[in-house]
């Protein structure tokens, strides 16, 4: 895999707290760009937190951790219907337990950039049924120092019903919101970042957390096995035995 050192968004966010509109703004025109991709390529991505977004060494985003994302979905109304992905984040036909379909990676995009301008998702509590709830049925608090242009593009992402939802990727592309953008230059990456990591080299880890810095590289979770093999009596009762020679 990819070394990217640029360091967590959470991580960057949890230092100042919240962003500002234009660089949540690019941030956000990266994600739509990349979810644009993943759709077409009839991928679900249902993880979308700012702790799966990493920062290159120039800082942008790379999404990552598709272990929670369904392949095959390339019809455009393709549904699926596994329980999954990040309390903070859920859309609510998860958490009803709908079938859902591609929508559901907008709710979190929009859940995604209001924190990103507010420091905390617009329905989080620590208490996790309670937050299901508010995600289900409490009103959506705009706070005051956001622009119209923001404000309505939040809206459009959160709606309860995954049908009246903002999620054609060329509305989105055209919204207010996004008008400053030019979608081609973002996409070749000739937009400069707003913001650069303090990167001192290819292999600096100085934006890493050490939680990841100090974990055993050769460790594997209980119900793996070390890299190399299997076990010896692996296949013990089976008629087929692996033989070195064999072509």
């Amino acid at each position: 895999m990819d070394f990217i050192n640029g360091g967590e968004l959470f991580h960057h966010l949890s230092i100042e707290k919240r962003f500002s509109e234009d660089r949540a703004k690019f941030y956000v025109a990266e994600i739509v760009s990349g979810m644009e991709y993943l759709h077409k390529a009839g991928v679900i991505y249902r993880d979308l937190k700012p702790e799966n977004l990493l920062l290159n060494g120039l800082g942008h985003i790379v999404m990552t951790d598709f272990g929670l994302s369904k392949e095959g979905l390339h019809a455009k109304d393709a549904r699926t219907a596994t329980f999954c992905g990040t309390p903070e984040y859920l859309a609510p036909e998860i958490i009803k337990g709908d079938n859902y379909t591609k929508a559901i990676d907008w709710w979190s995009v929009g859940t995604l950039l209001y924190e990103m301008l507010t420091g905390l998702p617009p329905f989080y509590t620590e208490d996790e049924e309670n937050m299901y709830h508010k995600i289900m049925t409490a009103d959506l608090v705009i706070p005051p120092f956001f622009s119209p242009e923001v404000a309505d593009l939040i809206k459009q992402f959160l709606i309860r019903d995954p049908h009246q939802r903002l999620q054609d990727p060329a509305k989105i592309r055209t919204h207010p919101f996004f008008h400053s953008i030019d979608w081609a230059k973002l996409e070749s990456c000739q937009v400069v970042p707003p913001f650069k990591p303090e990167v001192k080299s290819e292999d600096d880890v100085g934006n890493i957390d050490d939680e990841f810095l100090q974990e055993n590289v050769n460790a594997v979770d209980d119900d793996e096995e070390p890299r190399g093999g299997v076990k010896k009596d692996e296949f013990m009762g089976f008629t087929f035995a692996s033989d070195a020679t064999a072509h």
